[in-house]
C-alpha cells in the first residue's frame, strides 16, 4: 500500500489553476479593450508586458485591494489576443510580500514571471474574477441586484496571464479586468464561487481518458452560471445535477478547451443540501507521453467554475463545513477499490498515481474516495499532529488506526 505521507502529499499539486493557448489573434486598439470604471462605480486591475516572438510566459503581478474593501457585482475582463486566460486571485497577505514562497527577492507590485504558475510562488486562497474568452464571457459576469462576491478591504489581489506569442515579432499584451462594485448598504446577500478541481486525471501516450467528479453541499445555494476548463487535451465536457434521489439532470455540456461557453441559469440553478454537482472531462492524448493533472500547459485540468449565493466558503473548494473533502472521484476502467490502493502502491510517477484511480470502476467511487480523502486529510484531521514532523511511522500508524474503517469497506467493494 502506498504510505499515508505519500497519500497526503498527493493534494499538493492541486491549486487554482494555469494554462496557455497556441493561438495569437490580431492585437486589439486601445478602445477596443475597456475602459475604467467610472469614479465611484469600480476598479480596474490591468497588466501590460512585451512577449518575445515564439515566448510562452506565464507572469503575475500583485495589487492591494482598497482600504474600505470591494463589494463586486459585476465584472467584465478584456485582454489581447495569445492567451487562453487572465484570473485574479484574493489572497491571505496583508500587505504585497517582498519574496516568493520560494524565497526570491522581487517588487511583486511589477509584472514578473511566475512560469511555474501563480501558486508556486504565491499563495491563493480564491478566485475573485477572470475569462478564458478575450472578448468577454467572463466567470464571474453579473450577480443579482444586492448580492456581492465580497473582497475584505486591503486584501492583496494576484493577477495571472498566460500568454503564447506564435508570431516572428515581440507583441505587447494587455489585459484588464473591471470590477464593478455596489455600496455596503446595498449588499443583502454575499456570492461566491465554485471552484471545483478534479486531481485525478492520467491520460495515457496516444490515449483517451475520463475525469469525473462529484461535490455534495451541506447547504442550500442558488447557482448563476458554470463554465469548464480543460487543457488542450480536453474535447468533451458535461455537468449535472444530481438530486437526492439520485436522478441526474444534465445541466451542460460542450466539446471545447477554449473559447469556452459559459452555462446561464435563468431562474438560477437552485442546489439543495444533499444534492450534487457532478461533472466529467473526456481527454484525448495525441502526444508520444503520458499526460497527469498540474498547473501547465504541459499538464491536464479538469474544473467547474461558477458564482453562486449565499457563500458557502467550504463548498467553493468541494470540502464539508469541517474542512474535510467532500468530492466523490469515480473511475471509468474495471478495478476494483482494493486493486486501486495496490496500484497506488506501485506507482512510480504522478500519472500513473493518478491513473489508480481513473482505471477503477464507477461502482467503487464512494468507497474508493472516502478511503483516499480520509488518507489525504491525515485521518480526517485526526492526525494533524501525528504527520506535521518528519516521523513517517508515526503518521502511518495514526492514519491507519484513524481509516480503518473507510479501509475495509473499500477491500469489500467490488465492480457491478
Amino acid at each position: 500500500m502506498r504510505t499515508t505521507t505519500s497519500l497526503i502529499a498527493l493534494l499538493g499539486a492541486v491549486a487554482l489553476f494555469g494554462c496557455s493557448s497556441s493561438d495569437t489573434n490580431p492585437q486589439p486598439s486601445e478602445d477596443e479593450l475597456l475602459a475604467p470604471p467610472a469614479e465611484g462605480a469600480g476598479v480596474q486591475y490591468r497588466m501590460v508586458s512585451t512577449l518575445q516572438p515564439g515566448q510562452e510566459i506565464e507572469r503575475c503581478q500583485l495589487f492591494v485591494a482598497p482600504p474600505e474593501g470591494l463589494n463586486v457585482n459585476r465584472e467584465m475582463v478584456r485582454y489581447s489576443g495569445g492567451s487562453h486566460h487572465v484570473l485574479l486571485y484574493a489572497t491571505p497577505y496583508t500587505s504585497i510580500p517582498t519574496e516568493t514562497r520560494r524565497g526570491v527577492a522581487l517588487d511583486a507590485s511589477q509584472v514578473h514571471d511566475c512560469n511555474d504558475g501563480p501558486q508556486a510562488d504565491w499563495d491563493a486562497t480564491g478566485v475573485v474574477a477572470g475569462s478564458q474568452s478575450p472578448d468577454g464571457n467572463s466567470f464571474l459576469g453579473e450577480l443579482p441586484e444586492g448580492v456581492a462576491l465580497k473582497v475584505a478591504p486591503g486584501t492583496v489581489l494576484l493577477m495571472n496571464t498566460h500568454y503564447v506569442n506564435a508570431s516572428p515579432e515581440a507583441i505587447e499584451t494587455d489585459a484588464r479586468i473591471n470590477l464593478y462594485t455596489i455600496a455596503d448598504d446595498e449588499v443583502k446577500v454575499e456570492a461566491g464561487m465554485l471552484f471545483h478541481y478534479n486531481p485525478f486525471i492520467s491520460v495515457p501516450a496516444h490515449g483517451k481518458s475520463t475525469a469525473r467528479m462529484r461535490c455534495v453541499t451541506e447547504n442550500d445555494i442558488s447557482v448563476v452560471r458554470i463554465q469548464s476548463h480543460m487543457h488542450r487535451r480536453g474535447v468533451g465536457y458535461v455537468a449535472h445535477k444530481v438530486g437526492l434521489d439520485g436522478t441526474m439532470r444534465e445541466l451542460y455540456a460542450h466539446d471545447r478547451w477554449e473559447g469556452v461557453p459559459s452555462e446561464e441559469f435563468s431562474p438560477f440553478l437552485e442546489v439543495k443540501a444533499g444534492e450534487s454537482l457532478d461533472y466529467r472531462c473526456e481527454f484525448n492524448n495525441v502526444e508520444d507521453r503520458n499526460i497527469a493533472q498540474g498547473l501547465t500547459s504541459r499538464d491536464e485540468m479538469c474544473m467547474l467554475i461558477g458564482p453562486y449565493f449565499p457563500r458557502s466558503p467550504a463548498y467553493e473548494n468541494c470540502d464539508t463545513a469541517e474542512g474535510l473533502i467532500a468530492a466523490t472521484w469515480y473511475g471509468d476502467g474495471k478495478t476494483t477499490c482494493a486493486e486501486a490502493f495496490e496500484c497506488l502502491g506501485n506507482a512510480q510517477d504522478d500519472a500513473a498515481v493518478y491513473g489508480c484511480v481513473v482505471n477503477s470502476c464507477e461502482s467503487v467511487g464512494p468507497q474508493l474516495s472516502a478511503a483516499l480523502a480520509c488518507q489525504m486529510t491525515g485521518g480526517n484531521g485526526a492526525c494533524i499532529e501525528a504527520c506535521s514532523g518528519e516521523d513517517a511511522e508515526a503518521c502511518n500508524t495514526c492514519v491507519g488506526e484513524a481509516c480503518a474503517a473507510e479501509m475495509e469497506t473499500c477491500q469489500t467493494a467490488t465492480c457491478d
